[in-house]
């Protein structure tokens, strides 16, 4: 999902990436060729590039950045309208912002854990810090999202020899059962929710 919203932000050639909790830079290959990539994270994570502040800004000049990744971030975040206001700050008017979080998803603290997203909800909170979504789209409709629920509550609890057959058949079901969802209904119903959206140009809107 992450790789097709890469592909439709339509960004210029070098694009300076931004991958705002960055973590182990999971998603560092999909990067499109000739990209400059600048991770960002908390203090501690030695492979992020910058450092957040003290105050939780990242130390950028504002509208410097062309495409802002942000990846099961949102949920951790303790004051999101912040942190999406950061984004919009560090774009370039037309830079993109790609979001995902997660809308149905066990508690999971990293160093916290705060929110989970309705797909009405969070587009209405990136919508409010003046982008324009693009793209919403949802991963796992509710089906297959309860039985990875279900397989994550247990699988600990499975002998460790059947485990091993236990966590790859599960999967398997939860592939077969997703083909019963559609677009529409993962969109509105998902184990993550991906948002594309747009920084206005308000000279082109003029």
């Amino acid at each position: 999902m992450v790789r097709d919203l890469m592909l439709d932000s339509d960004l210029p050639d070098g694009a300076k990436i931004l991958d705002y909790g960055c973590a182990d830079r999971p998603y560092l290959e999909l990067l499109p060729d000739g990209a400059e990539y600048i991770g960002v994270d908390l203090p501690g994570n030695p492979k992020a590039d910058l450092q957040l502040t003290a105050n939780g800004t990242i130390p950028l000049p504002p509208e410097t950045v062309d495409l802002v990744l942000s990846t099961q971030v949102l949920e951790h975040v303790e004051d999101p309208a912040g942190y999406l206001a950061e984004c919009a700050r560090v774009l370039r008017p037309g830079g993109k912002l790609l979001l995902s979080t997660h809308g149905i998803m066990y508690y999971h603290p990293d160093p916290a854990d705060y929110w989970r997203w309705t797909c009405a909800g969070l587009r209405r909170v990136v919508e409010h810090q003046g982008f324009e979504v693009v793209t919403l789209r949802g991963l796992l409709g509710l089906i297959a999202a309860s039985l990875q629920l279900i397989q994550d509550a247990t699988a600990w609890k499975v002998p460790r020899p059947v485990r091993r057959l236990y966590v790859p058949l599960m999967q398997i079901l939860i592939v077969l059962a997703d083909r019963f969802d559609s677009d529409v209904g993962r969109a509105a119903n998902s184990w993550t929710i991906a948002i594309l959206a747009s920084k206005p140009d308000e000279a082109q809107r003029g």
